[in-house]
């Protein structure tokens, strides 16, 4: 399950805060102090609704906002990082929560930038891609790393049970913030977010094919062609198989989905017969 979108207030400040981000990512020398930071600044303003109401309080002037912040967390953070909330905090907000949704969303970018960095961007991405595979398949392993009931630390210890040795430093800290925040509906779908932001930091989008039987490399490379056209950028496809879709191809690339596989048609018919 995918986090909802941003409404259209939100969405106009994750995008400019985005905008002013990215330069910062560029020039950069400290891009794994910000990643770390991010982390401890995202739980300091979750942690504390009033925080969170204060920086996003509407009735509030915007540069009283900011400077609430920059009071709050100068003593104490990277100057980017006060410069980055103060800024989040002049904009408005749909609702408190969509800040550190989208501080979170901006620490998955800084995270895939620090791979880029440490020339790892590739190799990061495709084990990202086959951690959310083997989540998919894996049930129980995915049920015991959400778990929110219990203590983070024994989630960790199983994470660095199952993948520690076996991927990156740099894809093994992606993974243990994933597994460590609560504000992730889905592990799967986070892990996939930040398979799909490292594609796009490559300037490719990521296509996850679906099939039944895995698909011959022509039909692969025959989709490929068929998206590069239509997005008119190059395209990474990554195939996943699931013999529950029966036959067909389900097809998630960027925020589409296109499903047309027969497990698919068969809920279909069953929704229509029911109803």
């Amino acid at each position: 399950m995918r986090p909802p979108p941003f409404s259209a207030a939100s969405q106009a400040a994750v995008g400019a805060a985005m905008d002013r981000w990215d330069a910062v990512l560029e020039t950069s020398d400290e891009i794994d102090v910000l990643r770390v930071e991010l982390t401890e600044v995202v739980d300091l303003i979750d942690g504390f609704p009033a925080v969170r109401r204060a920086l996003t309080d509407p009735s509030r002037s915007g540069e009283d906002k900011a400077q609430f912040a920059t009071e709050l967390l100068k003593s104490t953070f990277h100057p980017d990082i006060v410069d980055l909330v103060a800024g989040m905090s002049r904009s408005r907000w749909s609702k408190e929560s969509d800040i550190t949704r989208a501080l979170e969303r901006i620490h998955g970018v800084t995270a895939v930038a620090l791979a880029e960095r440490r020339g790892e961007l590739d190799r990061v991405g495709d084990e990202l891609f086959q951690v959310f595979r083997l989540l998919g398949h894996e049930r129980a392993l995915r049920n015991e790393l959400t778990i929110k009931d219990d203590s983070s630390e024994r989630r960790l210890q199983l994470l660095e049970d199952v993948f520690g040795g076996h991927l990156l430093p740099t894809t093994m800290e992606i993974l243990r913030r994933l597994v460590s925040s609560r504000r992730h509906p889905s592990l799967t779908s986070a892990v996939l977010r930040i398979a799909e932001l490292a594609a796009e930091r490559r300037n490719r989008l990521i296509a996850v094919m679906t099939t039944a039987v895995p698909p011959s490399d022509a039909q692969i490379q025959r989709l490929r062609d068929i998206l590069v056209r239509q997005y008119n950028q190059d395209v990474r496809i990554n195939v996943a198989v699931d013999p529950a879709v029966i036959g067909g191809v389900r097809l998630h690339i960027g925020d589409g989905l296109v499903d047309n596989t027969v497990a698919k048609r068969q809920e279909n018919v069953r929704r229509l017969a029911a109803g």
